[in-house]
């Protein structure tokens, strides 16, 4: 876990799929802006967390509220980005003293009625998720194989794989401005091992133990129109699923791109909905 600030209401903020948390000075500035501390908790079997197999999505937000309330943190606010997504949003429904939430580039349930789950999606995420559907022995190979292939420099490795598939505002922001960030977050995340991945993977793609619908928590989708990682069709139908919601939806961005550009945007939308 990595913390910046000592205010009794925060931003939390869960990372995405696979990483941990790395330094963030843009998060840090933009939460010290409205007066919040920040908390990057980790997810069970990330870094030198412990594993806990056969968690779902909604099993995470008990964390969460245990960690506030050793921190003194009196309210909250939660923001997820892609795998960290629907965990933002299972803290939002199940989680009192979260006071507002933002799901950024998040995938939707897999068992989302109506949603052609892997349309415009890039090749390396269809075929890990579909492996997921099949079950934990048929994904850990495939994760033990991808992580093993990309120790030592995972973002660069996985930008020279998969360029063709990705759009030029991500890749920019991946093999330049946040390269090593991700880096870190990703070699952190993967120090012990892939049980952190391999859990992600499995709760995203079981149910996830709650129902959209019964989120009473104001909340806010964001998404970026060249989206090949999570095509912005997920989020688009999520955002149906809670009509008192709002979704914000970039023409001119990307997976990686936009939870950077629009940072200062998705922490003042969560202050605004609180009500600070």
């Amino acid at each position: 876990m990595l913390l910046y600030g000592d205010s009794e209401r925060a931003l939390v903020h869960q990372p995405g799929t696979p990483s941990s948390p790395a330094p963030d000075k843009l998060l840090a500035d933009v939460a010290d802006h409205h007066g919040l501390r920040v908390v990057l908790p980790l997810r069970p079997g990330y870094g030198n967390s412990t594993p806990n197999p056969g968690r779902r999505i909604a099993d995470v937000p008990a964390d969460i509220e245990a960690v506030i309330q050793h921190l003194g943190v009196t309210e909250f606010v939660s923001a997820g980005y892609s795998g960290g997504g629907g965990h933002s949003l299972a803290t939002a429904a199940l989680t009192p003293s979260c006071k507002a939430a933002a799901a950024v580039a998040t995938p939707a349930p897999r068992d989302a009625e109506g949603l052609d789950y892997y349309a415009g999606m890039v090749q390396s995420n269809h075929e890990e998720w579909a492996l997921a559907d099949k079950g934990e022995d048929a994904v850990r190979r495939f994760l033990e194989k991808f992580a093993a292939s990309r120790r030592e420099r995972p973002v660069e490795a996985f930008v020279e794989v998969f360029d063709d598939a990705i759009p030029p505002v991500d890749r920019d922001v991946m093999t330049h401005e946040s390269a090593e960030r991700l880096n870190i977050g990703w070699n952190k995340g993967l120090e012990n091992g892939i049980e952190g991945w391999l859990e992600d993977d499995i709760a995203l793609t079981t149910p996830w133990g709650f129902d959209l619908p019964s989120v009473t928590t104001p909340v806010t989708f964001w998404a970026g129109r060249l989206d090949v990682f999570v095509p912005p069709d997920h989020t688009v139908w999520m955002a149906r699923q809670l009509p008192s919601s709002d979704l914000h939806l970039l023409a001119a961005h990307g997976h990686i791109s936009l939870q950077r550009a629009l940072m200062h945007d998705i922490v003042a939308d969560l202050v605004t909905k609180a009500g600070w």
